[in-house]
């Protein structure tokens, strides 16, 4: 009998404590929604290749969950009754309503919720500042110049793969060095580097901005002309680069503004000039860069 007993009691336990459960559960789906701020919302199919609905502002979506800068929220009728991603600024948490913690809970290391594959165009443009400085001061008048380049980049899971070309090009004078002393020819002489580079490396997605590290190798295509020289002054050399990257990735929606910082070390021998006379032999250098980024 006091075994019954027992058992009886214990029972009685589990069902109140399910109760309980259920009951907490279904308050916190009744809290987990938002609003649509804006027209013509889109709802994106688990795949982020096509759209799941389109809503109007002033929907009231219910979550199934938060992972960085989506939500994943039930489709309305009658688009369907399966699950989308819609992006954060498009709505707003309902006054009333508060995010459960298993909903709210953001793994600092998790891929974000698009694909675990996927491929961006990039534009690009910057400021190098060249190692060899006193050379190239003494040629352009300036250590550095800007950048122009694109690319395209390969994101599987929170890793990434980048290519990209860029271009710069300055016209200064030939010079002649004498015992350190510079004497300007007046003669104009271009400088056309174009960089080649592939680089890897990892993001670490947050919710407003995305910081990412990598490595990379290339060629660099350095000519150097001018219109009174003959074929043998005139330098055409290929070099082989190594590179460090990082920066920070700040996305809105598909498309996402980054600002980037790379140091390149790409030694050379055999071009001569205003190089070897002092004494200069990395045509690297420091850059800044901003990227615009189309695609997720």
């Amino acid at each position: 009998m006091g075994t019954w007993m027992n058992l009886r009691r214990a029972l009685t336990r589990i069902a109140l404590t399910a109760c309980v459960l259920a009951g907490s559960a279904a308050a916190a789906a009744a809290q987990s929604t938002v609003r649509v701020t804006l027209d013509e919302t889109a709802i994106w199919a688990p795949d982020f290749r096509t759209k799941a609905a389109v809503v109007p502002a002033g929907t009231i979506l219910t979550v199934i969950r938060r992972r960085g800068d989506w939500y994943e929220v039930v489709v309305p009728p009658p688009d369907g009754d399966g699950s989308g991603y819609v992006f954060k600024s498009s709505v707003e948490t309902e006054p009333t309503s508060r995010l459960s913690a298993a909903e709210s809970q953001i793994d600092p290391m998790s891929e974000e919720p698009s694909r675990a594959f996927g491929i961006v165009g990039v534009a690009q443009f910057g400021y190098v500042r060249f190692a060899a400085a006193q050379s190239f001061s003494a040629v352009l008048g300036g250590a550095g110049g800007g950048l122009l380049g694109g690319g395209a980049e390969v994101h599987v899971g929170p890793a990434f793969l980048s290519a990209s070309i860029e271009r710069f090009e300055k016209t200064g004078q030939r010079i002649l060095v004498v015992d350190d002393q510079v004497f300007k020819l007046g003669i104009p002489e271009t400088v056309r580097i174009v960089p080649v580079s592939v680089s890897a490396g990892l993001r670490f997605p947050r919710d407003v901005a995305t910081p990412y590290v990598g490595v990379g190798v290339g060629r660099m295509f350095y000519k150097e002309q001018s219109s009174f020289a003959d074929d043998s002054e005139k330098v055409d050399a290929r070099f082989s680069s190594y590179h460090i990257l990082g920066g920070v990735e700040l996305r809105n929606g598909w498309v996402a503004t980054a600002f980037e910082a790379q140091y390149t070390h790409a030694p050379q021998n055999g071009i001569g000039g205003a190089l070897q006379a002092f004494h200069e032999s990395n045509l690297g250098g420091l850059t800044a860069r901003v990227k615009v980024l189309v695609g997720r």
